[in-house]
């Protein structure tokens, strides 16, 4: 049986997660907890990886060589259902909205793909699409809100989480912890990394229910 999705009203989440939010290693054990505690579902597409193999030399310049490892691990998270086919097919680009930079334009064609695929739902209207990307003025969020798909930044995403369901957050992110071994990870350094992805309200809770 699905876990329940809390930010859905009675159906699911589906995410499309951008390379910018999975190449921060904090940021995304933090969010590969959270979709294995079973608060979403997270999809990407291959630009994604590419673009995600591409720069990770760039942001961990002492683990260049981890890079396909790390995104191995991502896949297996999701036990290889994160991958959005079909995207590229003339009668989904077209209907991508022209403000959308060229580069991104990818990533809203996914999200499409999975609001079709809801078309064939009984209650279409219980089920939420969205992008998390630290880039969202890349991604016309007004326009691309209108073919019913959300634009949030991590941090956003984040605190909306902790707000729907603080419970099952904060077991996803104690695992986050308890999984950091090499070197360990503290609380502190933990609510700091969240700070800086923008997650202030999750943060804040987290404090409080730390204390």
């Amino acid at each position: 049986m699905i876990a329940h999705h809390p930010l859905s009203s009675g159906g699911n989440t589906l995410v499309i997660l951008d390379a910018c939010v999975l190449l921060p290693s904090r940021l995304s054990d933090v969010l590969f907890d959270l979709m294995l505690e079973g608060l979403f579902f997270a999809y990407w597409t291959d630009e994604v990886e590419a673009e995600f193999l591409r720069n990770w030399p760039a942001v961990h310049p002492d683990a260049m060589q981890s890079g396909a490892k790390r995104l191995k691990a991502f896949r297996r998270a999701t036990r290889n259902g994160h991958m959005i086919f079909g995207h590229d097919s003339p009668a989904t680009t077209q209907r991508v909205p022209a403000r959308v930079q060229a580069n991104d334009r990818h990533l809203v064609a996914a999200a499409l793909v999975l609001v079709n695929g809801l078309e064939e739902e009984v209650q279409p209207e219980q089920h939420k699409v969205l992008i998390v990307s630290s880039n969202t003025k890349h991604l016309a969020v007004t326009d691309t809100r209108k073919l019913g798909i959300e634009v949030v930044k991590p941090g956003d995403f984040l605190d909306s989480l902790f707000a729907a369901d603080p419970e099952r957050t904060g077991r996803a992110i104690a695992k986050s912890l308890s999984d950091l071994k090499k070197p360990p990870y503290s609380k502190q350094e933990m609510l700091a990394a969240i700070r800086l992805h923008g997650a202030k309200g999750m943060a804040a809770g987290l404090a409080n229910t730390w204390v």
